[in-house]
């Protein structure tokens, strides 16, 4: 393009005008360099920025799925619920029939564990455990939800009691809070509810614990100081959760502060999205009725021991905090758990150097790489522990935090 511009020294003299190339002037206009340093600095706040709206989007879409699954958790309850319900366990020929057990064949309190036909391999790998510990197996009662477990279980182990107690809802597998889990969980409640109805103290227990020694050995039934003794989750007694129940094995002495506890735990287990152990640790600290105590760590502890400098080893262990059920036994052969043969037989050595690598703490965690629902629950009990450190609010928090653990393990 040409353009006309009037030469400035001529102006004034009517000189000539000088026609000008502008695109010429374009190519010889000198622009100013960009700084490298404020590239990088502009390209850094579009990557945090779309850091900071990608964090939120993922957090959006797993609170929403969260919502979604606690309202599928507690719908399944509610639709499933009569099925487990008190009044059909307390009126069942069955049920009446353990009644009779326990009044004319165990002279201590018994021990309950649920089982479906999922949990088979889990259950004889316990069994297979306790094989060797005088007087465990005659102890326990197998409640089965099916008839393959039921079976099943009587030819591999014929002399291990059982109530069986067909539950359709819960012959699928099923994994940490979901509606079937927490049906599960609403049985085992109702079940308190009847055995305490009928005067009867019992053990809860289950199936995912290696015992390196016998818990019944402690004689805990005779000490009168407790109503309800729990197995505590955290690391020591000065841990941030010290004194939440585990909820995996604890006694229960029939009385009616214990019957009014377990009454309690299933009504909420009806119509709240919230672990059992949350609603007993919640009750325990703000009821004031029941006298609750807690296993020493050194008796009874979590999958957390391992991770710890292995002092102290504990009578029992509970290996859980899978999410996935169906991995379950796969990660406890990582620890060196794994006692059964595939011809599902026993292998009691197998069982013997677990308990001598607990007793000198040489459990080798690093061999073993933490699956994602260890992982999972390992960075919440890290938040839990914060969040209970802090001053004045923490400890308002201990006995309503552990309420909405499910709600707040958005990712699960």
């Amino acid at each position: 393009m040409i353009t006309r511009r009037k030469a400035t020294e001529e102006t004034t003299n009517g000189g000539p005008i000088e026609e000008v190339d502008e695109s010429e002037m374009k190519r010889t206009r000198v622009y100013p360099k960009k700084n490298s340093s404020s590239v990088c600095f502009s390209t850094s706040r579009k990557i945090a920025y779309g850091a900071f709206y990608l964090f939120w989007f993922v957090f959006g879409l797993l609170v929403l799925r969260k919502t979604q699954n606690a309202i599928a958790a507690v719908r399944y309850v509610k639709r499933h619920g009569e099925s487990v319900s008190q009044s059909l366990i307390e009126n069942s020929p069955d049920f009446k029939d353990l009644l009779y057990t326990l009044d004319t064949e165990f002279t201590k309190p018994p021990a309950f564990l649920l089982l479906n036909q999922y949990a088979l391999n889990m259950t004889y790998n316990f069994l297979c455990n306790t094989a060797q510990l005088e007087g465990v197996h005659e102890r326990l009662v197998f409640v089965t939800l099916d008839s393959v477990a039921r079976d099943a279980l009587r030819a591999k182990w014929p002399e291990i009691r059982q109530l069986y107690w067909p539950t359709p809802s819960l012959y699928k597998p099923f994994s940490f809070a979901e509606g079937p889990y927490q049906t599960i969980y609403l049985l085992r409640a109702n079940l308190a509810v009847a055995l305490l109805r009928k005067g009867k103290s019992f053990w809860m227990m289950q199936q995912d614990t290696f015992w390196r020694k016998s818990l019944f050995d402690q004689h805990f039934e005779d000490d009168m100081s407790f109503d309800a003794l729990f197995d505590q989750i955290g690391v020591d007694e000065h841990s941030q959760r010290a004194e939440w129940v585990n909820g995996a094995n604890f006694f229960i002495r029939a009385s009616n502060k214990t019957l009014e506890f377990f009454e309690g735990v299933a009504e909420k287990l009806k119509h709240w999205y919230a672990p059992d152990m949350g609603l007993m640790i919640h009750q325990c600290h703000t009821w004031g009725t029941v006298r609750c105590a807690y296993m020493p760590h050194k008796l009874a502890h979590s999958w957390e021991w391992m991770y710890t400098s292995q002092q102290h080893a504990p009578l029992i262990m509970q290996l859980d905090c899978e999410t996935d059920g169906g991995s379950k036994l796969m990660q406890l052969g990582r620890f060196g758990f794994h006692f059964t043969e595939k011809d599902g037989s026993c292998n009691a050595t197998k069982v013997h150097m677990a308990a001598e690598r607990m007793e000198k703490g040489n459990i080798e965690v690093t061999r073993a790489l933490p699956s994602w629902g260890r992982l999972q629950f390992k960075a919440y009990w890290w938040i839990v522990d914060y969040m209970l450190m802090t001053p004045i609010i923490g400890p308002l928090m201990k006995p309503y935090l552990p309420l909405v653990g499910f709600i707040l393990m958005i990712t699960m």
